[in-house]
């Protein structure tokens, strides 16, 4: 049985080249490379990355590839997983519908630099990889279900490592199906107490995809119908047939790239907190808020899919790690009125257990508004209602934080994220190196010479 999701996909990755993307595109690729790298370096010291360094030193081959942050390289299904749970771990990179298509950069530059690949190679591998899942998130939600959101990426990133691998279009098939068949998580992941894992699991698809590259390569074959097959895909995952929505530029049509789409994270934490946070330090500068003590109630209304991700689980108000606070809603006000701001520096566990946090925590209140619903999920709205101890009140409602497609930032403001995220890993001198190289990352062949820049004592395997 032939599947015409698998055939069109593996069309679609064989012919799509850089001549193909517009500069605007190539651009915000470099734009997100950077913010997604940046988020990499600001992990690098994190319990996970060193876990998985310790193991991945171990892993060796003919083609290796670079464990982020040092000089030490390895098979590139591990160097993929590394760098992936990297970029994921402070929950900072960026965003899209229902997903983190960003997460796809990591393998397949870890596929790129182990095969020879240029930097306009690694750019086409990227947008394809980035516009394959952003597709899947438009063409069907997740929801409350069972599957987490690395079934949408265990279809872009074989596609997107296998490009830049240089496997034909009867190759990228096979790669694909392979990773389709074995990617399926649970979301488990993301309910309750958060562990290691929720950075993991996505990376852990991008680990897979490499290996489902490889094998394809090799002339390993997967299930025909992974996709339509009686038990395949849409059998279990979506439970009916759909058609994914229509590809960049597929077929000459004049849809533009979803990495256009980008939602580039201001604060370290889930996306749909970005506009509660802005509206809470609205209200804290308005109000002349200094600490807990000055804070006697706060409102948060935002969308069902908010108020059920951020506050809807005991674990939410009173975290225990830093996977559980930065999904959650309560911690994340508190924090933001009592410090006038979030930052990865506020997730240790001595804030978690300062009485003050606790306390302003517990002032927190939290509903499903009937605007915010309407509007998601094109945006994430909220409307934080704040009230003093002296009786004042402020209202702030904003429907798109600072850092969506529809309120960009400036290429200046990707620029300071990464070098305040590198700050302490990486000197100046090698903050400027790094930013250079990716802005020019279209007039490089030498991938290696690149993430050298990123070494650092801090992270040493």
């Amino acid at each position: 049985m032939s599947d015409r999701t698998v055939e069109r996909l593996a069309s679609y990755a064989a012919n799509l080249t850089f001549a193909d993307l517009p500069a605007e595109v190539v651009h915000q690729t470099k734009r997100v490379l950077i913010d997604s790298l940046g988020c990499a370096v600001g992990a690098l010291a994190s319990e996970p990355a060193r876990i998985i360094r310790e193991l991945a030193v171990s892993f060796a081959g003919e083609r290796r590839a670079t464990l982020l942050g040092t000089d030490a390289r390895c098979s590139p299904d591990w160097a993929a997983f590394h760098n992936g749970t990297l970029v994921r771990y402070l929950d900072f990179n960026d965003a899209y519908t229902g997903s983190h298509p960003s997460d796809n950069f990591a393998p397949v530059l870890a596929a790129a630099e182990a095969n020879g690949a240029s930097g306009r190679e690694l750019i086409t591998g990227c947008v394809l990889a980035y516009e394959v899942q952003a597709a899947w998130a438009d063409t069907f939600s997740l929801g409350e279900d069972a599957w987490d959101q690395t079934v949408y990426a265990c279809s872009s990133m074989p596609l997107g490592v296998g490009k830049v691998m240089g496997l034909d279009e009867a190759q990228l098939a096979e790669a694909l199906r392979i990773s389709v068949v074995s990617g399926i998580a649970l979301n488990e992941t993301r309910r309750g107490r958060l562990s290691h894992w929720k950075a993991a699991a996505v990376p852990n698809a991008g680990r897979n995809a490499v290996v489902a590259a490889l094998l394809a390569r090799s002339g390993f074959s997967g299930p025909d119908a992974v996709y339509e097959g009686a038990q395949g895909f849409f059998a279990g995952i979506t439970r009916r047939p759909l058609e994914l929505a229509p590809l960049a530029g597929e077929g000459g049509n004049a849809h533009p790239f979803r990495i256009m789409e980008s939602r580039i994270k201001r604060f370290p934490s889930v996306i749909y907190s970005q506009t509660a946070i802005e509206g809470a330090l609205e209200a804290r500068a308005v109000l002349g808020i200094r600490d807990a003590d000055d804070v006697r109630d706060v409102h948060v209304g935002a969308s069902e899919h908010a108020i059920t991700s951020m506050a809807g689980h005991p674990s939410r108000w009173q975290p225990e790690t830093r996977e559980t606070a930065d999904h959650s809603l309560p911690f994340l006000i508190a924090c933001a009125l009592e410090h006038g701001a979030v930052e990865p520096a506020h997730f240790t566990d001595d804030e978690l257990r300062k009485p003050g946090t606790a306390e302003l925590m517990q002032k927190v209140r939290a509903s499903e508004d009937e605007a915010c619903q309407a509007a998601w999920p094109e945006a994430s709205p909220s409307v934080v209602t704040v009230e003093t101890t002296d009786g004042r009140r402020h209202t702030a409602k904003v429907t798109y934080h600072l850092g969506h497609a529809r309120r960009p930032v400036a290429d200046a403001d990707i620029e300071a994220k990464f070098r305040g995220l590198a700050r302490g890993s990486l000197s100046e001198a090698q903050q400027n190196a790094a930013i250079k190289a990716l802005w020019d990352l279209d007039q490089t062949s030498d991938l290696r010479g690149v993430l050298n820049l990123f070494a650092t004592a801090t992270a040493r395997a």
